[in-house]
């Protein structure tokens, strides 16, 4: 990793956000923090380089208004989610618009993409996808921006990266949004109802490929792209460096929760979200859990996909091709079994789950 420089995070309350400061703050990165309400850092973080932002991106004044103020930035890391891809891309012009007019150091933004950006939502593709693959048809929401970057940087001194994992796991207070917490609520539940760990998709699903990112592992590899200039207007994708079929890790998993594994059952995922709100509300309360929005699971789980398939699993491989990356000097991996487990340890420890 390179000298520590002055950071932009935008997003710095989501699942991806927050370990982004994290690690920025640990190597010794100033860390300015984007988002509507202050995040909740790990402890152990050095805070005195951190400041937080309150703003909306979609505020483009608000936002000019802070970068005069936000002095010395060089790095952007974007992760910051909009709820439609015009308001993605309107968010990435106001950010370019301020950077370029109030941060003379600004040297480089990097955006979060993923598996969408291959179609993965839309159902099979070729697999492992590779960066230089084509642009799927009817899949304009990260096409656009990435479009919209290379426009404004041609002829400029700053540079992007961009990154493509797919099903980000990690940890932020307060957001429910990341594969890893859904399945440790989801074991939860059925310790809690005395039913034993069914698979909850079809055994298509419990046999294809997959593969998942831990977030603070994602956010060291964004911080080595970005700062090696080699890697400029370059796109990288990235996991933990392992595959898995679900038939193989459920076991393990089962066990975390004292559950006999089962294979798939009778119930989708989100389907079984939606059904026990009521459950997992007399769960928190008797365990005084905090408290967090599970409400939102359910249609996060869908996503976009169509059923069978969702964000937890596919009918299909859902794989990509790391060897770029590597390639480009960064080399960490991690056994996604272990990264499950060891998160899901933390969602305990910090009562989420009980």
């Amino acid at each position: 990793m390179s000298s520590p420089g002055f950071a932009l995070v935008l997003g710095v309350t989501g699942v991806t956000g927050t370990p982004f400061a994290e690690q920025l703050l640990a190597a010794g990165w100033t860390v300015y923090g984007v988002s509507r309400r202050p995040p909740e850092l790990k402890p152990g973080t050095p805070l005195a380089g951190f400041r937080h932002l309150p703003i909306d991106l979609q505020n483009a004044a608000a936002l000019d208004d802070a970068l005069r103020s936000a002095v010395g930035i060089t790095h952007v890391f974007h992760c910051a989610n909009a709820g439609s891809g015009d308001a993605r891309l309107q968010m990435m012009s106001n950010l370019l618009d301020a950077l370029e007019r109030r941060a003379a150091n600004f040297r480089n933004i990097s955006v979060l993409q993923g598996m969408k950006y291959y179609g993965c939502h839309l159902g099979p593709f070729r697999t492992p996808a590779r960066e230089d693959d084509p642009r799927p048809a009817d899949n304009a929401f990260y096409n656009d921006e990435e479009d919209l970057i290379g426009r404004r940087q041609s002829g400029k001194s700053w540079r992007w990266t961009a990154l493509r994992p797919h099903s980000v796991c990690g940890y932020a207070a307060g957001n429910p949004l990341n594969l890893a917490l859904a399945l440790a609520v989801y074991g939860s539940l059925r310790r809690e109802l005395g039913e034993p760990f069914s698979f909850p998709a079809t055994a298509a699903c419990f046999h294809s490929l997959f593969q998942v990112m831990d977030a603070e592992m994602l956010a060291r590899a964004a911080i080595h792209v970005a700062t090696q200039p080699a890697c400029a207007n370059t796109v990288f994708n990235v996991s933990n460096g392992d595959i898995f079929r679900w038939q193989n890790l459920w076991p393990s998993l089962a066990g975390f929760f004292g559950l006999a594994a089962a294979g798939p059952g009778q119930q989708l995922l989100a389907d079984f979200f939606a059904r026990h709100q009521c459950t997992w509300e007399r769960l928190a309360r008797k365990h005084d859990l905090r408290p967090f929005p599970f409400g939102r699971l359910a249609a996060w789980v869908r996503g976009d996909y169509t059923a069978p398939n969702s964000r937890f699993a596919a009918e299909y491989d859902i794989i990509a091709d790391t060897v770029k990356i590597r390639r480009a000097g960064f080399a960490e991996a991690e056994s996604s079994e272990a990264m499950f487990l060891r998160l899901f340890a933390r969602y305990r420890a910090e009562r989420i789950i009980p």
